[in-house]
C-alpha cells in the first residue's frame, strides 16, 4: 500500500512528517508532496525530507484561493500517475482532497479547529481525524456527515512530539547571551486565512505595545516577511528580536519563557510542552484551545482590557503533556485498515466490470 502525505503549510511539517516513518514501519510506502507556502520548503529541508513541490501562497481573496486550489489540484493529479499513484491520502489540504476524490482513494484530513472551512471536505467525502475534546456537533452543523468524523484520544501535538526527546534538544541561540529579562515569543495572526478578522491585527499590535512596556524581550516569529513591520513605531523598553529564518519548533520554544499567539499550532505546541501560553485569538475559539484553557495550559486574552493577564515570569522545568503517546500508531492502523477494506471492495467490483465487458 502506498500512502500519499501532502503538506500545505508550515505547521503541518511538525505533525505530518512523523507519519512517514510510522507508515513505513507498518509496511506501507509513502510519497510526500508539499506547497511552497511560507516556510514549508525550509522546514522540510531542516527535517531532511524530500518532497515534490506544487503551488505557492494562494493570497487572501476568495477568487485567488479558489483559482490557486484548482491549479494546484491539476498539478498534483498530473504528478500522481503510473507508479506514483497512491492508495490513500493523509493531509490537511483541500487541493489534495480534491485529487484524492478524482483518484477514488480515501482521504484522511487531520483537523483540530472545527471552525475552519470544511466545504471541500464535505464534497470530497474525506474522513476528518480530530481530537475528542471537540464537540462533533460543530462539524455536523457545517455539513459533514457522521460517517466522515473520526475522533481520536489526545492532541495532534502528540504526533508532533512523538519520537522527540525534549530534554536532549538544545535551546535555540537567540544571540542574547545571559540576558536577565524573560523572553516572550510573539506569533502574529495569519492575515490570509479565511477566518481572519481585522480585530486580530488590532489586538496583535495592542499586545505588542503592552509587551513593550514590560521588562521582557520580545521575539517575533513572523508568518511572512511583511509582518516584521508589526514592531515598528513602538517605544520598546528592550528592542525586539525579529527572526529572519525559520527555526525548528522545539529549540525555539525551549529558548523562551512564554509564548503569545494569535491562535494557531505554535500556541498548542507551547502549551503541550509546558511553556506559559497566552492566546490573543480574535476569531471563533476552537474546542482544543478552550480545553487547554480549562486545564490551565493556556490563558485566554479576549480583548485589550485583559492584556494585564500577560505578565510573564521565567518558566520552570518543561512538563510535556503526552496525552496519548500511542496516537500516531493508532492513526496509522486506522488509515491502513480503512484503506485496505475499501480496496478489497473496489478491486473485485473493478474485476467484475472488466469481465462483463470482455476485458481480462
Amino acid at each position: 500500500m502506498r500512502v500519499w502525505i501532502d503538506i500545505d503549510n508550515p505547521a503541518q511539517v511538525q505533525y505530518l512528517v512523523p507519519f512517514r516513518a510510522a507508515f513505513e514501519a507498518a509496511g506501507a510506502e509513502t510519497i510526500i508532496t508539499a506547497r511552497d507556502n511560507g516556510a514549508v520548503v525550509e522546514l522540510l529541508a531542516q527535517a531532511q525530507v524530500e518532497a515534490a513541490t506544487f503551488g505557492q501562497s494562494f493570497g487572501g481573496s476568495k477568487l485567488s484561493k479558489a483559482s490557486g486550489l484548482a491549479r494546484r489540484a491539476r498539478e498534483l493529479r498530473r504528478f500522481l500517475t503510473g507508479d506514483r499513484e497512491p492508495d490513500a491520502l493523509l493531509a490537511a489540504s483541500r487541493s489534495a482532497a480534491m485529487v484524492a476524490r478524482r483518484l477514488r482513494i480515501p482521504s484522511f484530513i487531520v483537523g483540530d479547529y472545527e471552525w475552519a472551512n470544511v466545504s471541500v471536505y464535505v464534497l470530497t467525502g474525506s474522513t476528518i481525524l480530530y481530537p475528542d475534546v471537540i464537540d462533533p456537533a460543530a462539524f455536523r452543523r457545517r455539513g459533514l456527515r457522521r460517517r466522515q468524523l473520526q475522533a481520536f484520544r489526545g492532541l495532534k501535538e502528540d504526533i508532533s512530539f512523538s519520537g522527540i526527546d525534549v530534554e536532549k534538544i538544545s535551546a535555540y541561540d537567540l544571540g542574547l547571551g545571559a540576558e536577565p529579562v524573560p523572553r516572550v515569543l510573539f506569533r502574529p495572526p495569519l492575515e490570509t486565512s479565511h477566518y481572519y478578522r481585522p480585530a486580530s491585527g488590532d489586538m496583535a499590535r495592542a499586545t505588542l505595545r503592552h509587551l513593550a512596556d514590560l521588562d521582557v524581550q520580545v521575539v517575533l516569529s513572523r508568518r511572512h516577511p511583511a509582518q516584521a513591520s508589526y514592531v515598528d513605531g513602538i517605544d520598546w523598553r528592550h528592542p525586539p528580536i525579529v527572526l529572519e529564518q525559520s527555526v525548528p519548533f522545539v529549540p525555539l520554544l525551549k529558548s523562551v519563557d512564554a509564548v503569545v499567539c494569535s491562535g494557531g499550532t505554535m500556541l498548542r505546541e507551547a502549551a503541550y510542552l509546558g511553556v506559559p501560553s497566552y492566546s490573543i485569538f480574535q476569531s471563533r475559539l476552537g474546542g482544543v484551545d478552550q480545553w487547554l484553557a480549562d486545564i490551565g495550559r493556556v490563558v485566554l486574552v479576549r480583548d485589550v482590557a485583559e492584556l494585564g493577564k500577560i505578565a510573564p515570569i521565567r518558566r520552570g522545568r518543561l512538563d510535556p503533556m503526552r496525552s496519548n503517546p500511542q496516537l500516531i500508531d493508532e492513526l496509522v492502523e486506522l488509515i491502513l485498515q480503512s484503506s485496505a477494506r475499501l480496496r478489497a471492495v473496489v478491486e473485485p467490483t473493478s474485476a467484475t466490470a472488466r469481465a462483463s465487458s470482455g476485458v481480462v
